[in-house]
């Protein structure tokens, strides 16, 4: 199934996605899909987002930085709040483990100074600390590379990169151009080439709903999944579901399904990471 076009923008700038604060935006994070709720509510012409984070790599996205976490920003779970169809990050930027890289490097200084045998601990952090700024650097030039092949042939790239970043546009075509007389076969996420699902919508997942009689009652509470965290209303229910993608599709280390959940009273916009 495909939504309308007009619902639907790959690869937004951040200045569409971000309502402020774009210098840590662009440093941790990757706009991937912006959805108009139209397409699933016809009254709510309102913009939410599908990000990703360059910090994923090994682990789980803010597993070490517990201190920063927040009621809907935890392990492999972001919250947003929203206006006017643009986000705001609702935690502390120290959230992400790599935002710490520069005090910890003063701090480190200061105790190798003071002869202070602590600094060896933080040479060791600092050490996972250079490795996770290549994950980074790795996810981004990927992430690049795959918008401005959008950008050129109207598609996405269908193939997981396995880690191996492409740096270049060239790299792609190249690639592509070389499975195609390989003999590969192409599959492309259900939903206008980007979304694996909408509002479990996809034809993928009413055929699975079918086969295993699952109604759309059990499916909303999302219990059956791989999901570390759910984003739940005070009175316990799962906020409304939005959508899906397939994560490393758009970035060298990517989780299996991003999802989008969205609760409207709360203006909050909540990205779950899930890997299977």
């Amino acid at each position: 199934m495909n939504i309308p076009e007009s619902c639907i923008k790959a690869f937004p700038a951040y200045e569409d996605v971000f309502a402020d604060d774009l210098e840590n935006c662009k440093k941790h994070l990757l706009p991937i899909c912006s959805i108009n709720l139209q397409c699933v509510f016809p009254e709510q012409d309102e913009w939410l987002h599908i990000v990703s984070v360059k910090e994923i790599y090994e682990g789980c996205v803010g597993e070490d930085t517990q201190e920063y976490h927040t009621t809907y920003t935890k392990e492999d779970m972001l919250g947003f709040d929203v206006s006017n169809g643009k986000y705001t990050f609702e935690a502390d930027w120290n959230y992400f483990l790599l935002n710490q890289q520069e005090q910890k490097e003063a701090e480190y200084a200061q105790l190798k100074a003071a002869e202070d045998k602590q600094y060896l601990r933080l040479k060791r952090e600092l050490g996972q600390l250079s490795e996770l700024a290549q994950a980074y650097i790795q996810n981004e030039n990927d992430y690049n590379s795959r918008k401005q092949f959008y950008e050129l042939t109207k598609g996405i790239y269908p193939f997981s990169s396995i880690g191996d970043t492409f740096d270049s546009v060239d790299g792609l075509i190249a690639d592509i151009e070389k499975k195609r007389t390989d003999g590969w076969g192409f599959s492309y996420p259900e939903i206008n080439g980007i979304l694996d699902d909408v509002a479990f919508q996809s034809d993928e997942t009413r055929d699975f709903m079918e086969k295993y009689d699952v109604s759309i009652e059990e499916m909303r509470k999302f219990e059956n999944t791989n999901l570390i965290h759910r984003p739940l209303k005070e009175n316990g229910e799962v906020f409304t579901y939005i959508g899906s993608l397939t994560g490393y599709l758009f970035q060298a280390y990517g989780a299996g399904s991003v999802h989008l959940f969205y609760d409207q009273e709360l203006k909050k916009a909540v990205i779950c990471f899930e890997y299977t």
